[in-house]
């Protein structure tokens, strides 16, 4: 297995995370479930966006939205035959689902499933997208990560809100 990051590495191709406020970058956006907030970005420097619900015995339902941006230009359907090897890695990972459907138009890459951080078991949907416009070549990574005993709404919620425009 080749994570993303091992491709990118082995293939001499930069990843610049991009700011959300940067000329020409993609406008993202997710659903933002009840009663959660965005983190203020300095916590989380290179971050397109996080969110979180408060914490409950040490531990915050979360989302982060990472976009960066490549130098060299990237082969996308290469890329994205990565995409789950970063999420198999994980301890205990369970696949529960995955896909290699367009988003939007967009390439892109989905996979759902459980892992073990002791003493939780979380669930967690990690989704790529690259997005090529007259900008450049991005890629768009959400990954939902919440405690499998949460009722599923929130990434409902943020995964129906889902938007991206280059």
């Amino acid at each position: 297995m080749t994570t993303i990051a091992e491709y990118l590495a082995a293939s001499q191709i930069q990843a610049t995370p991009v700011d959300p406020a940067a000329p020409g970058a993609p406008k993202v956006s997710v659903g933002v479930p009840e009663g959660w907030q965005q983190v203020p970005p300095g916590m989380f420097p290179g971050s397109y966006g996080v969110w979180t619900q408060p914490p409950v015995n040490g531990w915050a339902d979360n989302a982060v939205l990472l976009v960066a941006t490549f130098s060299p230009a990237i082969d996308a359907r290469e890329l994205l035959s990565h995409a789950f090897d970063d999420a198999r890695q994980l301890p205990g990972w369970q696949d529960l689902d995955s896909d290699t459907e367009d988003f939007e138009g967009y390439p892109s890459a989905g996979i759902t499933g459980t892992y073990d951080v002791a003493p939780l078991t979380l669930w967690a949907y990690n989704r790529y997208i690259i997005v090529e416009s007259e900008n450049g070549q991005y890629l768009v990574q959400l990954t939902i990560t919440t405690r499998t005993d949460s009722d599923g709404t929130a990434p409902t919620t943020i995964l129906e809100g889902l938007s991206i425009s280059a």
